[in-house]
């Protein structure tokens, strides 16, 4: 215990001085890098060679695309359409499986625009305006692949920038480019390292199968129970329109500038329904001061949002579980009769009829969503007992999802920081 101990202290102080500018014991400082002496200092061009070679004749190939979040995919899923017509494919650069490509656009994903492995399997072509790479033989492509998974390289992009460029891209002359510098490690090391980080991505891809097999029992629990699929002999409900077993209330307008962190009256603005709250609200964020004949929220009311400027936004739905909370301007409030009707499961109803919201939506610019349309939306209503269980499973669902998906986080930021500290050489193989 001590010894792991020392070897966490030596490692912090070893970043201290990294971060103060320092170079520790048994390191260097070379092109603004600090890695360990025992290391090379390679650049792109030396490990990698540049993909020069351009479609032709319009050939038939899939467009691939370099997400910062995604990382390659094919064009047609990332715009969810097809861009990029077939006469205009020539002087696209042919990327071949295993291919590096850098698309220069910075965002706050990729600070230096991402550079990322075509992992498909496939060949396919890529804008011009991308830089394609590809390893050479004797260079460890699993390392490399790895290293641009850091920040490591952000800075020296950022130096030989252009910096009169636009301010979504990164302008830089493909000679700079290619002299990236690259710390090298010996190819036991590189080969370790990329083994960690493997073992890494094998347990965050594990959780996010498990997260999407729960959102397949939560999809299931829809289906069969709040949209009544495959339940056409149930004779526990019946379809109703909303209209017979609520009342419609809107409140007046409460300012942005009105609303704070701390204050007498806890509060819920219309957009915060839109990015803060989901199926269920139990706790308020935020407060206000005023209390001029606002409308206040009573357990089990049901919240929408009625104005967006796309109508997909309207087709949301929470359910308040607290008494006396202020409700802003351009929030619908539907209050359910409780002896027909619980709230959180007509939230979790409205959320699953996408389709039926987006037909009662209207305008174009701004589309806007009302209590005349929302009276004659259609749902299947069991008795209320019926309806607490299927709340319960539903919530049950929700609370393992936001759990995997909290875990999920930290696994990522895990290797994220793993990643950081290995491929710079600040932490070593033997110290993990």
């Amino acid at each position: 215990m001590t010894v792991l101990m020392n070897k966490k202290q030596e490692i912090k102080n070893r970043i201290d001085l990294i971060n103060k500018g320092e170079v520790p014991a048994g390191y260097k400082n070379s092109w603004g890098y600090v890695y360990p002496e025992e290391w090379d200092l390679s650049t792109l061009n030396s490990l990698c060679s540049k993909v020069q070679k351009k479609n032709k004749d319009n050939a038939q190939l899939q467009v691939l695309t370099n997400s910062a979040t995604k990382g390659v995919i094919l064009q047609e899923e990332y715009f969810d359409r097809e861009i990029v017509n077939n006469e205009n494919t020539d002087g696209y650069y042919i990327v071949e499986a295993g291919d590096f490509m850098y698309n220069p656009r910075i965002s706050a994903a990729a600070p230096a625009g991402p550079i990322n492995r075509n992992n498909l399997g496939i060949s396919g072509i890529a804008s011009p305006l991308y830089s394609i790479f590809r390893a050479k033989q004797t260079t460890n492509t699993n390392f490399i692949e790895r290293y641009f998974e850091s920040s490591f390289w952000h800075g020296y992009m950022k130096r030989v920038s252009n910096q009169g460029a636009r301010h979504d891209r990164l302008n830089l002359l493909d000679e700079d480019f290619y002299k990236m510098p690259i710390p090298q490690p010996k190819v036991e090391e590189q080969e370790k390292i990329a083994e960690i980080l493997s073992c890494c991505d094998k347990v965050i891809e594990l959780k996010e199968k498990t997260i999407e097999e729960k959102y397949k029992i939560k999809n299931l629990i829809i289906q069969n129970e709040l949209k009544h699929i495959n339940c056409n002999n149930d004779v526990s409900g019946k379809y109703i329109k909303l209209g017979t077993c609520v009342k419609f209330y809107k409140s007046k307008e409460l300012p942005k500038e009105k609303i704070i962190n701390n204050g007498v009256y806890p509060c819920i603005h219309y957009g915060q329904l839109f990015r803060v709250y989901g199926s269920q609200i139990k706790n308020i964020i935020s407060y206000t001061n005023e209390n001029d004949e606002y409308f206040m929220s009573q357990e089990g009311d049901v919240l929408m949002p009625t104005s967006d400027v796309t109508p997909t936004g309207l087709a949301t739905a929470s359910c308040i579980n607290l008494d006396n909370v202020i409700l802003g301007g351009d929030i619908l409030i539907i209050r359910p009769n409780k002896k027909m009707l619980n709230g959180n499961y007509l939230s979790y109803v409205i959320a699953s009829e996408r389709k039926q919201i987006l037909k009662l939506v209207t305008g174009v610019t701004v589309y806007h969503i009302y209590s005349s349309d929302m009276k004659n939306f259609k749902f299947w209503l069991p008795n209320i007992k019926k309806q607490e269980n299927i709340v319960n499973k539903l919530s049950q669902c929700d609370k393992e999802i936001e759990l995997l998906k909290q875990e999920l986080e930290q696994y990522k930021q895990l290797k994220k920081s793993l990643s950081q500290l290995l491929l710079t050489g600040i932490v070593r193989v033997n110290e993990v």
